[in-house]
């Protein structure tokens, strides 16, 4: 079934290594661009509050994508291990996700705009260094993604 479905996703944006789609992102990309409004716009605390993790075949059901379909069935042949990787990156998302609502929430009812600031900033950059995992992890990058991690747990 895997080469059938790597003949079948050429022409849209899945990876035909890994069967995966970056397009999945998109909708991460929106918190990370809330989170990072709230500093100047400390409203925008409820839009954050309101932004609900999709997963990768919620995404794709809501999308509107022609390849929508093709993806979410695609999504149950992707090799294992590539699998394994890619469902840990959207876990430590939706913890990092949970983790800044309930902060930044905090920080803008206590009215501490430069703890909001730098939190702000600082879960932003967290988020965009998942997605940035995540779609290495699309492109078959898993393995140079070992290879960070192991660097990054010697400092």
């Amino acid at each position: 079934m895997y080469e059938e479905f790597r003949a079948r996703v050429a022409g849209t944006t899945i990876d035909s290594g890994t069967l995966l789609s970056t397009d999945y992102f998109n909708s991460v990309n929106e918190i990370i661009m809330l989170i990072g409004m709230v500093p100047d716009m400390p409203e925008m605390i409820e839009d954050v509050r309101a932004w609900r993790f999709r997963s990768y075949e919620e995404h794709f059901r809501g999308s509107g994508l022609a390849f929508a379909p093709l993806a979410i069935e695609a999504y149950a042949h992707v090799p294992p291990a590539t699998r394994d990787n890619f469902e840990h990156v959207l876990e430590e998302l939706r913890a990092t996700v949970e983790e800044a609502r309930q902060k930044l929430a905090t920080l803008a009812g206590a009215a501490e705009p430069e703890r909001l600031k730098l939190s702000a900033a600082d879960y932003s950059l967290r988020l965009q260094s998942l997605v940035d995992t995540g779609s290495a992890i699309v492109h078959g990058g898993a393995d140079r993604v070992s290879d960070q991690d192991a660097i990054d747990k010697m400092f």
